[in-house]
C-alpha cells in the first residue's frame, strides 16, 4: 500500500512538472511582460512618445499573444504587423507570429498620457 501511495505521488510530481515549462513555470498571460517608457519625446508639441516592450517570459516560444489596450489610441501610425486591433479593446501583437522565449516585441505610439496594457491571451507554440 505505501509503495503505491509513493508511486502515486512521484507519479503527480512528475506530471505537474512536465505539464509547465522547463522551468517550472506555467506559460500563461503573466508570462507576458508589457512595459511602457515614456521616451521623452513629442509629437506636434503635444503628445508624448511612448515605446511599449512585449516580453516573453516564457521558456517557451509563444504565439497569438493578444493585449487589453486599456482604451488605447494613438496619433502617428504603429506598423499593424506588430500590433494591431482585433476588435478596438483587445489587440493582437507580432501579427500572431511566435514571439522566442525572452524575445521582444516593440512600438512607439504617442498620446496625452500612457495606455495601460495587460496580457489577455497567447498559445504556446508547439511542444515545450
Amino acid at each position: 500500500m505505501a509503495t503505491a501511495l509513493k508511486l502515486l505521488i512521484l507519479s503527480l510530481f512528475f506530471f505537474a512538472v512536465f505539464s509547465q515549462g522547463t522551468n517550472g513555470q506555467s506559460c500563461g498571460t503573466s508570462s507576458i511582460q508589457v512595459q511602457t517608457i515614456n521616451t521623452g519625446a513629442t509629437v506636434g508639441g503635444v503628445d508624448m512618445v511612448f515605446e511599449v516592450e512585449v516580453k516573453n517570459l516564457c521558456p517557451c516560444a509563444v504565439r497569438n499573444v493578444r493585449l487589453d489596450g486599456g482604451g488605447f489610441m494613438t496619433t502617428v501610425d504603429v506598423d499593424p504587423s506588430v500590433f494591431r486591433s482585433d476588435d478596438g479593446v483587445v489587440y493582437l501583437v507580432n501579427g500572431g507570429e511566435p514571439i522566442a522565449s525572452m524575445g521582444v516585441v516593440s512600438f512607439r505610439y504617442a498620446w496625452d498620457h500612457f495606455f495601460q496594457m495587460t496580457p489577455r491571451s497567447l498559445d504556446v507554440d508547439g511542444q515545450c
